[in-house]
């Protein structure tokens, strides 16, 4: 079975699970859509419904860390299916309750089984596809995650517009658990290769240039996220647009996501290093349009438009880059990056929230006295210093494995 795994690609395997990130990652990421309708709902601060982006990101992150060890040789199909299925229940019990803290418990089981799901993907995908072809399969499954932006929260965000958010957590609920089947059906049985111990971690954690990788993800994402977790007050402060026009922002930011994530994989194969580089400027650029040039919709669309181009690659060349590194010990990285991944996803949701509630404002420093400004100052801050953490990456240049 293995000689056949590496003379072909088992795309229908790879599609499924690239499927599952999508509902995992629109399941993650479905109160950002949502954020002013269920605060408003539950009459509370947008920052106290932001916690439910965070929750399930330091869940996420610190599963995704253990994981791979904590399952050992455990069959990977069943866990990656088990994953999803953990994932709609969350989503049904969203749908259902009414109070925050039920609401905010919902999260904890998405938290849960996306750090699973996250840890096992990128070796998972890797032992699925041919040699010469795993950039291009991991492009396949983690354009998974652009594509939660592109469709999975804009539609999200539009149906809870024009049904209610409950109604959106149960028809997402709906679809993830499809798509457990899915997983379930096309993902051959495999269990846990050489990573699959706990003392693979520290292994893993000691090549240097995994390191760095492990960092720059914890550091864009986190940067990246602090704004983004406030896309929909953001456009409505800075480029006037409506709550029920968000989606199609939205929409239109997540198509040039899904270019950007599907012009990684060329970049990463032409220059790893420079494809890591130009990430963070990217998104510097894009937030500091917001900031000093988008006073309507338009210059509002245009910004999230380049936001989206950058954004987008972060996952792919993140876990490219580790992949790269990584040797044997495959699941073992991509379960630090991916913790570190989610890890940064809940740090960038509460310093958002924080930032624009004004809990910085005792600092006597006027930029971050609260409001939507702030988090975009503070979010670009952070980015330029990932942008000073990527330029070092050309010193693991010439030890650099090919990612081809």
């Amino acid at each position: 079975m293995a000689g056949t795994q590496q003379q072909s690609t088992r795309w229908a395997g790879v599609a499924a699970l690239g499927l599952g990130i999508f509902m995992m990652t629109t399941l993650e990421q479905l109160p950002i859509g949502v954020l002013t309708l269920v605060a408003d709902d539950f009459r509370v601060d947008n920052g106290v419904i932001g916690l439910g982006v965070t929750i399930p990101g330091l869940l996420a992150g610190v599963t995704a860390i253990v994981a791979p060890g904590l399952f050992g040789r455990t069959d990977r199909r069943t866990l990656l299916a088990g994953a999803v299925f953990l994932g709609a229940a969350s989503g049904v019990v969203s749908a259902v309750s009414t109070s925050v803290p039920v609401f905010l418990a919902s999260r904890i089981l998405v938290g849960l089984g996306l750090g699973v799901f996250w840890s096992l993907l990128g070796a998972t995908v890797a032992r699925l596809a041919a040699p010469q072809q795993v950039a291009t399969a991991l492009t396949v499954a983690f354009s998974g995650t652009a594509a939660a932006i592109v469709l999975g929260i804009p539609v999200a965000t539009f149906l809870g517009n024009a049904v209610g958010w409950k109604a959106a957590f149960a028809i997402v609920a709906a679809a993830a658990a499809a798509t457990g089947v899915a997983v379930a059906a096309t993902v051959p049985a495999s269990q846990g290769g050489a990573a699959g111990k706990m003392s693979d971690l520290k292994k893993a954690a000691a090549i240097p240039g995994l390191r760095f990788g492990v960092a720059f993800t914890l550091l864009m994402v986190t940067a990246n996220f602090t704004a983004y977790t406030y896309a929909s007050p953001i456009l409505q402060d800075k480029a006037g647009v409506t709550a029920s026009g968000v989606a199609g922002v939205l929409l239109a930011a997540g198509v040039a996501g899904m270019a950007g994530n599907f012009l990684a994989g060329p970049m990463m194969r032409r220059c790893l290093v420079a494809t890591v580089t130009a990430i963070p400027a990217g998104v510097a650029a894009a937030l500091s349009v917001f900031i000093f040039l988008v006073d309507s919709p338009a210059t509002g669309y245009a910004a999230m438009l380049l936001w989206g181009v950058f954004a987008g690659m972060i996952s792919v060349v993140s876990q490219g880059w580790v992949l790269a590194y990584a040797g044997d010990y495959a699941e073992a990285a991509s379960g630090l990056n991916s913790g570190a991944f989610n890890i940064a996803i809940a740090m960038g949701a509460l310093i958002g929230g924080g930032v624009e509630a004004g809990w910085l404002a005792p600092t006597g420093i006027g930029v971050v006295s609260g409001g939507t400004d702030a988090v975009l100052v503070v979010a670009v801050c952070a980015t330029l210093a990932a942008l000073v953490l990527a330029a070092t990456g050309r010193r693991f240049k010439k030890a650099a494995p090919t990612t081809q």
